[in-house]
């Protein structure tokens, strides 16, 4: 459960100008809560690195405010962290630098930090050995051990393998719960932030478009763009029929392809039609409860842990997600006809006009 708001953002505006151009960060109302993570997704050059360093203080608004409202340490992780010249412990011992603390306290704090990220029995390796991965927990564990009111994050698994991706998500969560600490990370990847947060901003173009909880934010984005950041990415155009089905509208897609679902919107009205990948489902020749017409296989793509399923389905591709050596995943094949389905709850509508 989130917390007393530790940071707010109020009409908040930066300008950046580069040899690429100017560039303009906008936004309105944005709090950072104790005990929450605050993810912020956007595609490459929607500014989530700049909104980070506006909230660490790092880039001058032109308007606007950042307000801090906690008297604990407000704590940013680069990137690309560097290691200082030492050990694994100097390196956490320099954050205290300026701190008034007992030498007792600060070997204490060090300990507990290189412990929460597992990375104690590193204590006396020289840092500079360390991989990547042990880096980032090395710059974790330095933040951690200032006990910071508010941790800024930005892109915090860049170059890790998925193992050790998962691995620091893991610990990440427990030290977010642990400590009590407000928390704002900027991620690509949409796995992790699923993993780890508690509330989602979506920036496009510069502009803070959309903010909420996470099943909110991934459930019901409110444009095409937003939908696409988030992982909605089956998205085809339709109308609101004027004929119910039951107490559900029928969107029409063509003749042939209607998708139930719970909608206000009057009959007429253009919308588009979203369904998440992993709430799309299909068969072969049987059909579900909810069908939404037939598709033709046209990619499969295997990892070994999951099957991708492109689906040629009224002119468009959408594709929905199998486990892999399990069921449907191991029969079927490029050019085979699928039966979709998708329950009423889990189809969204966004106006055409919104996006």
């Amino acid at each position: 459960m989130s917390g007393a708001t530790a940071l707010s953002v109020r009409d908040l505006r930066v300008e950046l100008q580069s040899r690429r151009g100017s560039f303009l960060l906008t936004a309105d109302a944005l709090d950072l809560n104790a005990r929450e993570a605050l993810v912020i997704l956007g595609p490459n050059g929607s500014g989530k690195s700049t909104l980070v360093r506006a909230l660490a203080g790092l880039e001058r608004p032109a308007s606007g405010h950042v307000t801090s409202a906690v008297t604990g340490a407000v704590t940013m992780v680069f990137q690309r962290p560097a290691p200082l010249a030492g050990s694994v412990a100097h390196n956490v011992h320099i954050a205290f630098l300026g701190k008034k603390l007992s030498g007792a306290e600060r070997r204490a704090r060090v300990v507990e930090a290189l412990e929460r990220f597992k990375i104690d029995h590193l204590a006396e390796h020289r840092a500079a050995t360390l991989s990547g991965g042990e880096l980032r927990r090395l710059a974790l564990s330095r933040a951690f051990a200032l006990r910071p009111a508010v941790l800024l994050l930005d892109e915090p698994f860049a170059g890790l393998d998925a193992d050790g991706q998962a691995a620091l998500s893991l610990d990440l969560r427990r030290a977010i719960s642990d400590t009590g600490v407000a928390v704002a990370m900027v991620t690509h990847d949409l796995r992790r932030a699923m993993l780890l947060s508690d509330r989602i901003a979506v920036l496009i173009d510069g502009k803070l478009a959309q903010i909420g909880s996470r099943d909110d934010v991934l459930e019901r984005p409110t444009t095409p763009d937003i939908a696409r950041v988030v992982g909605m990415t089956n998205l085809v155009q339709g109308v609101v029929g004027e004929e119910p089905h039951g107490d559900l509208a029928l969107v029409e897609v063509d003749a042939q392809h209607r998708v139930a679902t719970r909608t206000a919107y009057a009959a007429g009205t253009r919308v588009w039609v979203g369904i998440r990948p992993e709430h799309l489902k299909l068969d072969i020749g049987r059909g579900d409860v909810d069908p939404i017409g037939e598709g033709v296989v046209r990619e499969i793509i295997n990892d070994g842990v999951s099957v991708s399923v492109g689906i040629d389905w009224a002119g468009s591709e959408l594709r929905t997600h199998l486990m892999a050596g399990r069921g449907l995943a191991r029969t079927i094949e490029v050019g085979s006809k699928v039966s979709l389905s998708a329950s009423p709850e889990q189809v969204h509508l966004i106006p055409v006009r919104a996006g």
